[in-house]
């Protein structure tokens, strides 16, 4: 499997560019190693410090990171974290940027990534209006991608992705850039204590519980392809969040529930076709609606999602997703709600309701499936309330899969949704312990699993 770096520097020196600013650069670096980070993982590239490779270090972000931390430690973060004040943040792609299809579709869909999680944050692509902050997003050089921490609670101004991520596919650029965003709003990399493990080489890029705090519900192991947060990708990235990043943004950036959806302004995304925002709608009331299926997209959410049947009149939450403009609308009536005809309009969207969550892991006996090897079956765990389990990575097929799963790190303990793959027998199992969960020996048995996010 072939491993990418997300970071942009080669051959990068220790070395200042004279002046205030080495004088300065001298003072970040001297900050970064009392708050712990290892003088090795600390480079200097066109007289900006880095750290991990593609985080890119300010003053005020290095002085922030010796504050006594406020409480309780919230994968992994930086002391400094994007403040309350801050709702909106709008993502600013320039021309050259927007030149490259797959890195702006892949800005579209790495926003998408943070919308659908109903976080406090919200993120749009400008230029639009609202914006309570703002990022940049810029083009380099290279195969990766380059951020930087917050400082005084804003989050870091600019991103850089290199203009060789555009033979890639979009999801990789959605990987990309959905880490170097995590970077700007405060999370680590997920191996930052050995970037072997997704990148194949490194060591550790530092710790002493100040630079990367353990963000309580997710694993304290990083695995490969465990993470949008790990320190190097794979051309096969999807791009999608697994259980522990979902796990450790809502640990940072809490909002309860998803926000209404009357808070979106869905005109000012257009042009962002399949983004995809989720909201809620309460009771529904009134409001005009154009079209069937595909509505203009200044009509009103929740009364076009009673429409498409995705809600019933008494509200939920929604999928919204921006679609192309049409030529033209046609009105219809369905589920008590009857929508207007129109002409062409410039942009629409399509809304859905929350798709079912899968079947309950429990509910499947996966020594039925002996010797249909690659099978996968989706499955969804709870809380974890205990549960046997044999081996490690490979399990017997009579294990408990949601401890299995938690002992391999693909959920945490609060649960999740995993993919058991169907492997075949094995001469023995080892039992390890690992996330809290102690697995069992065992020898020959018949029938094997594996999981995966």
């Amino acid at each position: 499997m072939r491993r990418l770096s997300l970071a942009l520097l080669f051959g990068v020196s220790l070395a200042g560019c004279g002046g205030d600013l080495e004088l300065e650069n001298q003072e970040i670096i001297s900050n970064l190693t009392e708050a712990g980070f290892p003088v090795n993982d600390i480079q200097v590239f066109d007289g900006a410090v880095y750290v991990g490779r593609d985080a890119h270090v300010t003053l005020e972000a290095s002085r922030e990171m010796l504050q006594p931390l406020d409480g309780s430690a919230e994968q992994y973060r930086t002391t400094n974290q994007v403040g309350t004040g801050v709702t909106k943040i709008c993502v600013n792609p320039t021309a050259a940027f927007n030149g490259y299809p797959n890195l702006s579709q892949g800005l579209d869909l790495a926003i998408a990534n943070y919308n659908e999680q109903g976080l406090r944050l919200t993120f749009a692509r400008g230029p639009t209006t609202g914006c309570t902050a703002n990022i940049s997003a810029e083009t380099t050089t290279g195969t990766g991608g380059q951020a930087g921490f917050p400082s005084n609670g804003i989050p870091y101004g600019v991103f850089y992705i290199g203009t060789g991520l555009d033979a890639y596919s979009a999801d990789v650029n959605e990987h990309v850039i959905t880490h170097e965003l995590g970077h700007a709003i405060g999370f680590r990399h997920s191996d930052f204590y050995n970037r072997s493990i997704s990148c194949g080489i490194g060591g550790d890029e530092g710790d002493a519980g100040v630079g990367a705090i353990h963000i309580p519900g997710t694993p304290t192991t990083a695995t490969v392809g465990g993470s949008v947060m790990n320190s190097c990708f794979r051309s096969t990235e999807t791009g999608e969040w697994t259980s522990s990043d979902i796990t450790a943004l809502a640990a940072l950036y809490p909002g309860g529930l998803v926000q209404s959806c009357s808070n979106y302004n869905i005109v000012s995304y257009r042009g962002q076709n399949g983004t995809q925002i989720r909201c809620g709608c309460g009771a529904v009331g009134s409001g005009t609606v154009w079209g069937t299926d595909r509505y203009t997209d200044d009509s009103n959410v929740c009364v076009a999602a009673l429409h498409a049947g995705a809600i019933g009149p008494v509200g939920g939450t929604v999928v919204v997703t921006i679609q192309a403009g049409q030529a033209s609308y046609a009105g219809t009536t369905r589920n008590g709600v009857t929508t207007l005809a129109y002409g062409a309009w410039s942009g629409s969207f399509s809304v859905s309701g929350l798709p079912p969550l899968p079947n309950a892991c429990s509910s499947y006996d996966f020594t039925s499936y002996r010797g249909q090897n690659g099978t996968r079956l989706r499955c969804n765990c709870g809380p974890l309330s205990g549960g046997t389990v044999w081996g490690t990575d490979l399990y017997t097929d009579d294990s408990n899969a949601c401890a299995a799963a938690v002992h391999a790190g693909v959920i945490a303990a609060s649960g999740g949704n995993v993919t058991v793959t169907i492997q075949p027998g094995q001469a023995s199992y080892t039992g390890t312990t690992r996330n809290g969960i102690t697995t069992l020996s065992y020898g020959a048995w018949s029938g094997s699993y594996s999981l995966t996010p």
